[in-house]
């Protein structure tokens, strides 16, 4: 019943090697091009070519991984298959966003969405400078119509079904209107995912309607016009699963989503800490699924939502599995359209205030 519910799975996002990496919306097997943003990242261009390269073994022949950044990488990445285009700056962390994209035209992150705006990538993965990645996608790529502000998306798991939480890093503050288009957007990607009704939850101090500050308590008042609006949810809560859509601001979203995988992790590592080594064989399985479930670098980065393009946003320390995970999202929502499809669910949803 749960895989009919959910045809388009978290873990269709995650296909492992052997696994097929899915075919178009209507099942074309046109060229898929796939940009990966070398540059700008807490790890050296040389591990995030290293991890794409442990996808190769796993991608079908219309795939094609486009290495962008320092004319230097540019053997490496042929020596792994890959095509490339050479960009000769690059945006740091510590950078001012909108000072580094005035003057780095020709930064890695600004040619990768140029290619994607002129239809000639078909997504693009960076772990970048977020606040220069998601300003450059507004401006590049445009937002749909209605859409204020992109939110970044992340699926986080529960005890049932995965939850689509935005924002979790792309505006540290949002305006009560900014908070409804996100609920728009997280369920118009639910529904996208084979739900047809997501519930939609506002993460919140309390459940009273009361709680939270001024523009939560404005956004709870506009949320409750929706039918799939199921109320305040508290934190503790949310991995209880009773909503598929969690929207919040982007400084709390990110401060919940690092928390969640702080503990995440904490966990993991005292089960393997404190199993003795005789027990492994017995209880690995079971391990290895918890493992699966909980660890963030098997989950596929976080959507860049509401631009007109498939942008996908890894950590800036993303280990080489995760970097490899976004890179497998970025494909799976290249290969079924989702711009489409999200474009087509949005234009069906009542007016977004």
């Amino acid at each position: 019943m749960r895989g009919d519910r959910e045809k388009g799975s978290h873990r269709s996002h995650l296909a492992k090697c052997g696994t097929t990496i899915g075919k178009g919306a209507s099942g074309s097997r046109d060229k898929q091009l796939i940009g990966i943003d070398l540059m700008g990242s807490d790890n050296p261009p040389a591990s995030l070519l290293s991890a794409a390269a442990t996808l190769s073994p796993c991608l079908p022949s219309h795939i094609e991984l486009v290495a962008i950044g320092s004319p230097d990488y540019e053997n490496a990445a042929k020596s792994h298959g890959f095509s490339f285009f050479p960009a000769l700056e690059s945006i740091g962390m510590d950078e001012n966003p909108l000072l580094a994209l005035r003057k780095k035209k020709q930064s890695s992150l600004c040619i990768g969405l140029r290619l994607l705006k002129e239809g000639k990538l078909n997504a693009f993965v960076s772990a970048g400078n977020t606040g220069a990645l998601v300003s450059a996608s507004k401006m590049i790529l445009g937002t749909f119509s209605d859409i204020s502000r992109p939110a970044l998306l992340a699926l986080m798991p529960t005890k049932k079904r995965p939850v689509a939480v935005l924002d979790v890093g792309a505006n540290l503050q949002a305006k009560a209107s900014q908070l409804v288009q996100f609920a728009h957007l997280g369920a118009a990607y639910q529904q996208s995912r084979g739900i047809a009704n997501p519930r939609i939850g506002l993460l919140n101090i309390g459940s009273e309607a009361s709680k939270g500050t001024s523009e939560i308590r404005l956004a709870y008042k506009e949320l409750t016009k929706l039918p799939a609006f199921a109320g305040n949810i508290e934190g503790k809560s949310v991995f209880d699963g009773e909503v598929d859509v969690l929207v919040t601001d982007g400084f709390t979203g990110n401060v919940f989503l690092k928390t969640a995988e702080g503990i995440a992790s904490l966990v993991l590592d005292r089960l393997h800490a404190h199993i003795p080594k005789n027990a492994l064989n017995e209880i690995g399985v079971h391990l290895e699924d918890l493992q699966r479930h909980l660890h963030y670098a098997e989950h596929p980065g976080a959507l860049l939502c509401g631009v007109k393009g498939v942008v996908v946003k890894c950590h800036g320390y993303s280990t080489p599995e995760a970097f490899a995970n976004g890179i497998r999202g970025a494909i799976e929502f290249a290969a079924c359209n989702f711009i489409e499809i999200l474009k087509n669910h949005l234009r069906n949803c009542q007016t977004i205030q």
